[in-house]
């Protein structure tokens, strides 16, 4: 199954573009020695990607820290992407870049997220094998003082910012990488007051958040019926193939309950007409592929069996509108590339129709991001 014929291109709406020597990404959590060559060469190197501790060398986020020792910019990825055409029988046409989370300590202020903005509108997208830049998705604390003009000014600066994205993950396992968001934030009186903000400018919210905490969403797509929602990597059920971290999914038994509650509170979302899951992180070593931070998936068929039943879940809940591609490039690339991400993915959803097909890998990004 390809898509040729059904689309001229494809949206790739979750794409992390950097530099670690241009960032202001920091450095706080680099303690373990493991580290040192990688903070020698690269002073400025991205915590965000790598997320080492004192404790181990297995990163908290699941992912092979090799993947920041280079930048990663429309070169790069074109270069990748290069390989898509031969499996879907099109092109990457577009993406969506997504913040890489330059801040302090792991936050983005206003100012460092202003910076991020400049850099990848600036990048050289459109050229050669890169795709167009369709749109940004910033970093922003809607609970921030300086939220509003914060987007007041980068809307200013370029039409290209469609989104914000709010990273407010918690997780009881204390080697499971969290935001360290305080708990029911998403209620609070602060937050509520600067999502009024990301409604007012007609932008999307992009959420990034673990699946139990999912029900929060919900009510937060009931207060705001008018604002597109999106749930990030198909709400990220931590440990659901397998264990992660100190003591997450490490049974049969607890790995079924983690797919159980998602598979609730996943329905529970699709019952809000605002809410878009995004097909992304397919190949996250959070979700549980092994301990190892790359290498854990055996390929094409293998991935696609994985998925299968999360994806097919989402799609029937949510149905054809309401889904997303991204590939989460380069984070996902050392379990799996782009082209078996995309291949992957064609195998699982390839019988269900070329309406099915073309929105989730363009038509929907297209009119969310309102790509032309």
């Amino acid at each position: 199954m390809t898509l040729s014929g059904v689309i001229p291109g494809i949206v790739d709406a979750h794409v992390h573009f950097y530099d670690p020597m241009r960032s202001t990404w920091a450095l706080s959590r680099f303690s373990h020695v493991s580290a040192m060559p990688v903070i020698k060469r690269f002073p400025r190197t991205a915590l965000w990607l790598s997320g080492l501790t004192s404790h181990s060398s297995e990163t908290r986020l699941m992912i092979d820290p090799s993947i920041v020792r280079s930048p990663y910019e429309p070169a790069q990825y074109g270069a990748e992407a290069g390989g898509v055409r031969r499996v879907a029988g099109v092109p990457i046409d577009a993406v969506v870049g997504v913040e890489s989370h330059w801040g302090a300590s792991g936050s983005a202020t206003s100012e460092t997220s202003f910076a991020e903005t400049r850099y990848v509108t600036g990048l050289r997208f459109g050229r050669s094998r890169a795709p167009r830049l369709g749109g940004f998705v910033i970093s922003a604390d809607p609970t921030d003082a300086r939220f509003g003009d914060n987007l007041d000014e980068q809307l200013r600066y370029t039409p290209l910012v469609r989104g914000v994205r709010y990273q407010w993950s918690s997780h009881s396992d204390p080697q499971v990488s969290d935001s360290r968001r305080v708990a029911g934030v998403l209620s609070s009186s602060a937050f509520l007051r600067g999502f009024e903000e990301i409604e007012r400018h007609g932008l999307v919210f992009h959420s990034f958040a673990y699946s139990h905490q999912l029900g929060e969403l919900d009510l937060l797509a009931r207060r705001f019926p008018e604002t597109t929602i999106v749930v990030e990597h198909l709400g990220l059920p931590v440990g659901v193939f397998g264990p992660v971290g100190s003591e997450t999914g490490m049974t049969a038994a607890a790995r079924a309950e983690i797919l159980g509650l998602w598979r609730e509170r996943i329905a529970m979302l699709g019952a809000r007409p605002n809410v878009v899951v995004k097909v992304s992180g397919l190949a996250l070593g959070l979700l549980g592929y092994g301990r190892e931070t790359s290498g854990n998936i055996g390929g094409r068929d293998i991935l696609a069996q994985m998925i299968a039943p999360l994806v097919l879940h989402v799609v029937d809940r949510f149905g054809p509108d309401r889904v997303v591609f991204g590939s989460d490039m380069p984070v996902d690339r050392p379990n799996a590339g782009i082209d078996v991400v995309v291949g992957a993915l064609l195998d699982v959803v390839g019988d269900r129709g070329d309406h099915l097909l073309a929105h989730l890998f363009a038509k929907n990004a297209q009119r969310i991001y309102r790509i032309e």
